[in-house]
């Protein structure tokens, strides 16, 4: 995620992709592209003993857990969408 000098929240994000396991689209782990050529992701928040892993977590950035299939299903979408390449299918 690109961050910007500005305020956070003058952005516009648009639904890219969930977890294709979800039900219902609670508690899913989604993709969303902004206006900012950045992007969001909604996830599984974690707490301090992962925080204390974690390298130069600046006091205005955050984590959290993205699963395997998640990430897939982006990088299918995101290859077929920005390149052309269809990687194999890609549930929405």
């Amino acid at each position: 995620m690109q961050q910007h000098s500005s305020d956070s929240d003058d952005l516009t994000a648009t639904f890219f992709c969930t977890d294709p396991n979800s039900q219902g689209g609670v508690e899913c782990e989604t993709f969303y592209e902004t206006d900012h050529d950045s992007w969001i992701v909604q996830l599984k928040k974690r707490g301090p003993k992962v925080r204390d892993q974690l390298v130069a977590l600046a006091d205005d950035e955050t984590f959290g857990e993205m699963s395997g299939r998640t990430m897939d299903v982006f990088v299918r979408k995101y290859v077929r969408e920005r390149y052309g390449i269809d990687l194999g299918i890609t549930p929405t």
